[in-house]
C-alpha cells in the first residue's frame, strides 16, 4: 500500500483548534500528515515543537510521512549568491535533521527560482545549476546519515525543469536524490500553449533572459527517478492546486506510467 499523505496548516490554528483537528481527521481515517515547510521552519526556531507535535500526533494514531523543505528564492539550495550560500545550506541541514526526528524519509525541494531582478546580478542559468550542484554535494551526506530522500520537484521555472532535473539526479546517481512528481504543474508545462495570452508563464522566463521551455509527458521522462508525487489539479492556464478530477490532468496516464515506478 502506498501512504497518502494530507496537508494541514498547523501555525494557522492555536493548541486547541490543533487539537480538534488532529482527532477530526483520525476520526476520518487518515493516518498520514505531510511536514510541511513552514512546520520546518518552526521546528527550526523553537527545537521543543518537535517533542510537542510527536506527542499531538501520538495521542491520535497519527504521524508525518513526507515534507516540503523549506523553499523560495532566498532559501532553495540554487541560491546564487556566494554570500548567502553557507546559510542556505545550513537552513536545508537543519530542515534534513528535523524530518530525521520526526520520522520522515523523504523531502521534496524547489531547485530555485532564477530572479536575477531580486538577487541583483547578472546570472546565466547555469550558474543557477552550478550552485544547485554544490548545495547537493553539501547536503547528500546528511541525507544519507539521517534516511531522507531528497527529492527534487519540477515545477514551471528554468532550473526546475525535466531537463535540468534529470541532469541534477543522474550527475549525482546517488540512492539519497530523486525527483518528486507534481501532476499539476506538469499540467500547465505541458498544455499551457494551448491557451496564448490567457496562461500564466511565470515572469521568471523573462527574468532569465531565455525563451520558455514547453514540456512533453514529464512523467515518463521522471518516471525513472520519480520517489514522491504532489497530486492536483488544474485547467492548465493556472495552478489552481484543484482536488485530483477537478480540471485537465490527465489522471488515467500519469497512473498507468506510474504503477511500475
Amino acid at each position: 500500500m502506498i501512504p497518502v499523505t494530507y496537508s494541514w496548516p498547523w501555525a494557522k490554528a492555536d493548541e486547541a483548534l490543533q487539537k480538534e483537528t488532529l482527532k477530526n481527521l483520525a476520526d476520518a481515517g487518515i493516518r498520514h500528515l505531510v511536514l510541511s515547510n513552514k512546520t520546518i521552519e518552526d521546528c527550526i526556531v523553537t527545537p521543543e515543537l518537535v517533542a510537542k507535535y510527536k506527542k499531538a500526533l501520538a495521542e491520535f494514531g497519527l504521524d508525518f510521512v513526507d515534507a516540503h523543505a523549506p523553499w523560495g528564492a532566498w532559501k532553495d539550495p540554487g541560491m546564487p549568491l556566494e554570500s548567502q550560500h553557507e546559510m542556505v545550506v545550513l537552513r536545508q541541514k537543519m530542515a534534513i535533521r528535523v524530518c530525521h526526528e520526526l520520522g520522515v524519509h523523504t523531502m521534496a525541494y524547489h531547485t530555485g527560482n532564477t530572479f536575477n531582478s531580486i538577487f541583483g546580478q547578472d546570472l546565466k542559468l547555469e550558474d543557477y545549476y552550478q550552485m544547485l550542484l554544490r548545495s547537493l554535494y553539501e547536503l547528500l551526506p546528511d541525507a544519507e546519515r539521517y534516511g531522507v530522500e531528497m527529492c527534487l520537484e519540477n515545477q514551471w521555472t528554468p532550473l526546475n525543469q525535466s531537463a535540468y532535473l534529470l541532469k541534477a539526479v543522474e550527475h549525482f546517481n546517488s540512492p539519497w536524490l530523486g525527483i518528486c512528481y507534481d501532476a499539476g504543474h506538469a499540467n500547465l508545462t505541458e498544455h499551457g500553449q494551448e491557451f496564448p495570452g490567457k496562461t500564466c508563464v511565470p515572469s521568471i522566463w523573462n527574468d532569465a533572459k531565455i525563451p520558455v521551455v514547453w514540456e512533453e509527458n514529464m512523467v515518463a521522462k521522471l518516471r525513472p527517478w520519480i520517489v514522491n508525487c504532489h497530486f492536483h489539479d488544474n485547467n492548465g492556464i493556472v495552478d489552481e492546486h484543484k482536488l485530483v478530477g477537478q480540471g485537465t490532468v490527465d489522471w488515467n496516464r500519469i497512473m498507468n506510467t506510474l504503477k511500475d515506478a
